[in-house]
């Protein structure tokens, strides 16, 4: 089997632990600010929508610095770090990814200046930990295995399997022990589990996934370096049987694991072993990487209630032209690539109950579907169609339920759609395996 090499971009470099993180909540406004000292670990609640925390800080005979942010276990939501001058203008601008990993960024700063930072969230609220440091190397740091918030368990028959369940975020990553069989459940849709660890002098590694009974679903295993960058990814085959994989990876470097599946939950054992197994029985259950081709659709594509709107409880458009101009360029991708099946996934608010809210969804595709055939002429063979309603809706949504279960209609109108996406992208992958 090719060997696949995960070593790209790892950092080994130092960073504060987990007990050097200090709460701090900033300042209301730029004038109330609140002190950071460089190369400290902050971490800090983002408790209100739209409403900024204050903090400041002041670069020392160096100019170039570097920028982490690690997100506490929120998902589908970002956290807006902006970096402003004293005369209250913004110089930069970055933001969590939204899916618990941490960013890593590069900047040029004055000497012997004093920044101002702003932390925003538009939707909710988050837990952030974010760092400001001088880059005396030229090379990022990123996060240090150390900051993971549990502590490493053992059990005392190394051969036994330990159950542990991962963080909750890069940030918060569980660490395991080479060699140890690790069994955890995968409990919500979309939610990822954080796991870490350290590899030896070896670089030759071997990952193998044996997941419990569910049947037509992938659980995802991805490896990340401490910059929060995704180095490699493979996922169970949905049959029950084992996966094992040949990676490549540096010596001595923390490497973080995160967990995913896209609908439902399931369970998986795992473990990462240093050297490769050998003989015919292993080389059996062993295959070449599947090469997927190109998506048409890079990022699944969202059709809501500003594009396209329904008429309440139906699947009838509220005004079919515009419905029709919006589907333009869609059907324009479509029609340019006849070799790629389509997916109309659609979903709803949640409201109501799920089964009625997957009939009404599924028709909404089907009208979607209808007229991109009959306003653009895309073949009806090339279009496939699902309703999700609300409970097995696998993309970021809208928070349209506020914490005392009351409905928000301004946030209830993201839900209220159609997303188009190749039915090669991963995710269309497990919707129709489902």
């Amino acid at each position: 089997m090719e060997q696949e090499n995960a070593s790209s971009g790892a950092s080994s470099a130092a960073r504060s632990s987990s007990s050097d993180i200090k709460t701090l909540a900033g300042g209301s406004a730029q004038g109330g600010a609140v002190s950071l000292s460089l190369e400290q670990m902050t971490k800090t609640l983002v408790e209100k929508s739209n409403v900024q925390q204050w903090y400041y800080f002041t670069t020392g005979d160096q100019d170039a610095y570097e920028v982490l942010l690690a997100p506490g276990g929120q998902y589908g939501q970002s956290i807006v770090f902006q970096i402003y001058n004293s005369r209250g203008e913004e110089l930069w601008e970055e933001k969590t990814k939204g899916d618990g990993s941490v960013t890593v960024s590069q900047l040029q700063l004055t000497p012997k200046t004093t920044y101002y930072v702003a932390l925003v969230q538009s939707i909710g609220g988050g837990e952030l930990t974010f760092c400001i440091s001088p880059m005396s190397d030229g090379k990022a740091a990123g996060l240090k295995g150390t900051t993971a918030a549990a502590q490493e368990k053992k059990p005392t028959d190394t051969a036994a399997i330990l159950e542990q369940a991962g963080g909750d975020a890069q940030i918060q990553a569980v660490h395991f022990p080479l060699e140890q069989k690790v069994k955890t459940v995968v409990e919500r849709s979309n939610y990822r589990l954080w796991y870490c660890f350290t590899t030896g002098e070896q670089t030759q590694y071997e990952v193998q996934m044996a997941p419990g009974g569910q049947y037509g679903q992938s659980i995802v295993f991805r490896i990340y370096n401490s910059l929060g960058e995704q180095l490699w990814e493979e996922k169970t085959k949905g049959d029950g049987s084992m996966t094992l994989s040949q990676i490549q990876l540096a010596p001595k470097t923390t490497y973080y694991v995160a967990l995913v599946q896209s609908i439902g939950g399931g369970e998986l054992t795992f473990s990462i072993s240093a050297g490769n197994t050998q003989g015919a029985s292993v080389s059996e259950i062993q295959r070449e990487p599947e090469q997927l081709e190109d998506l048409i659709f890079e990022e699944p594509f969202s059709l809501d209630e500003t594009q396209i709107m329904f008429v309440s409880n139906k699947a009838v458009f509220v005004d079919e032209e515009a419905a029709k101009a919006a589907l333009a360029p869609v059907a324009e991708v479509i029609l340019a690539h006849p070799d790629h099946p389509v997916l109309l996934a659609g979903t709803t608010a949640t409201d109501g109950e799920q089964e009625s809210c997957v009939q009404l969804s599924s028709q909404r595709a089907e009208a979607v579907k209808n007229l991109l055939v009959s306003a653009y002429g895309v073949p009806a063979d090339q279009l496939l169609t699902v309703g999700l309603g609300y409970a097995a809706d696998p993309f970021p949504r809208g928070q349209d339920r506020d914490s005392k279960g009351n409905f928000v209609e301004s946030e209830a109108v993201k839900n209220r759609r159609v997303v188009v996406l190749d039915a090669n992208d991963p995710t269309a992958q497990a919707i129709l395996n489902a």
